[in-house]
């Protein structure tokens, strides 16, 4: 991507970070938030098995600077309590019932539980961090 930028031309790039913040419900105050954490951290299991990098947002600034763009800048995202949380995890959780119960991370009981608490938008959710990084290509003459 680096080497399709124009000279001066800046480079946007943006991933989770569920190791910075792990947790669906930052506030474990009850029997609900447990559950929610747990399947969470079942989910981060699933992905890692797979071979997700789950600390991989935070690389990004350095990643950047490795790649000689200048004037590197990062921020984060960290939404909690939107009406986007509660849809991001109900769909995700659908997604992935079969392999939360499959590698008995989670009952179907324990999945259809949480579903119930997650639409009662009472629940605190939270998402993995958004990384934003960008950098910008030296505008300096090249000698390519």
């Amino acid at each position: 991507m680096v080497q399709a930028l124009r000279l001066g031309g800046r480079l946007l790039l943006e991933d989770a970070d569920p190791g910075l913040q792990p947790l669906l419900c930052p506030d474990e105050s009850g029997p609900e938030q447990r559950l929610a954490n747990r399947l969470r951290s079942g989910f981060r299991d699933l992905m890692a098995a797979r071979g997700a990098d789950l600390a991989y947002g935070r690389t990004l600034p350095r990643l950047l600077r490795e790649a000689d763009l200048e004037d590197v800048q990062a921020d984060a995202y960290f939404p909690i309590t939107s009406p986007a949380c509660a849809a991001l995890e109900a769909a995700t959780v659908r997604q992935i019932r079969s392999r939360l119960v499959a590698a008995e991370l989670a009952t179907h009981e324990e999945i259809d539980r949480h579903l119930a608490n997650v639409s009662t938008g009472r629940l605190d959710l939270a998402t993995a961090p958004m990384v934003s990084a960008w950098g910008r290509r030296p505008s300096g003459l090249s000698l390519e």
